[in-house]
């Protein structure tokens, strides 16, 4: 990935993850011939970020590593497939480069197929082509880019695939450009749209924790009540009973303290002599309740 700033870290990381965690989400989107080719009664696999084949580098060096994956076929010729890709935040000028001796090195490496995609995350123009020569000697080399801000949110939005959404969220981060209003709006829109679309929990959930983590909603400066109904996602069913159970045993005695309250005075009314209909009136006690007190 190159030289970062710490601060985007969390960046790079949160897409990485969003992707492993929906390989076949992911590649359906951004590869849909490859995807057809996949044969899903095999899972795919992911290659060491530190393998000779790959370049990489792991997060203990400050660098966020790239995503290897082996993609099962169909065919049984080529069993696997490898599937670089960059997400790239910001622009690199060594970016196509680094891409093509990754490409390159895991080619010569498993003499299998290799395609590659940088996932351009930030406001940086793609670029997707790598050249060099000196001496008569040249090569020119073309890989698969997609960038984010370039998406219509519009179309992400009414997008049926489901990796549409993890990338509307990476849309909405750049369009909120730190915006805490719009940052809690944004969120509350996608938390909406995952929970009609996304059937599967475990998918879901990592949906909601990319999004939550991209729009930062744990910051200090979103909207309190935005906050809260994130807090909620993330609760386990056991925790969500605990607090529903809580409410109803605080609400359960709120109503008894009112009604022993509303006994009490009446109590004291008739300790005055007041017309049993009036402390009716007043109380809203039933008449037989009135009398058994006196």
């Amino acid at each position: 990935m190159g030289s970062r700033n710490m601060s985007e870290h969390w960046i790079d990381r949160a897409w990485k993850d969003i992707i492993k965690k929906n390989p076949d989400d992911s590649t359906s989107y951004f590869m849909p011939e490859l995807a057809a080719e996949r044969d899903y009664s095999q899972q795919p696999q992911f290659a060491g970020t530190e393998h000779p084949a790959i370049g990489g580098k792991s997060d203990k060096d400050g660098t966020i590593s790239d995503v290897c994956m082996a993609v099962p076929l169909k065919t049984g010729n080529t069993p696997r497939a490898l599937f670089l890709i960059e997400q790239q935040h910001e622009k690199d000028d060594s970016l196509p480069r680094r891409i093509f001796r990754s490409w390159y090195r895991a080619s010569d490496e498993h003499q299998i197929p290799v395609t590659s995609l940088a996932v351009f995350t930030g406001r940086a123009k793609p670029v997707n082509t790598y050249s060099g020569a000196w001496q008569g000697t040249s090569v020119s080399f073309t890989y698969n880019v997609y960038s984010v801000a370039a998406a219509s949110a519009e179309e992400l939005k009414h997008d049926g695939r489901a990796f549409a959404i993890p990338l509307l969220a990476g849309k909405r981060m750049l369009e909120a450009n730190g915006n805490p209003l719009k940052r809690g709006e944004y969120s509350l829109e996608l938390l909406s749209l995952i929970k009609e679309r996304v059937s599967d929990e475990v998918k879901a959930w990592y949906f909601r924790k990319f999004t939550s983590n991209i729009l930062q909603i744990d910051e200090g400066d979103i909207d309190p009540k935005v906050k809260e109904v994130w807090k909620m996602q993330f609760k386990t069913m056991d925790e969500v009973v605990r607090d529903i159970n809580i409410r109803d045993a605080k609400e359960e005695g709120m109503e008894r303290g009112v009604e022993k309250g509303k006994f009490e005075v009446a109590r004291k009314m008739l300790a005055r002599k007041m017309a049993v209909s009036d402390i009716i009136d007043l109380t809203g006690l039933d008449e037989d309740d009135i009398l058994a007190l006196s």
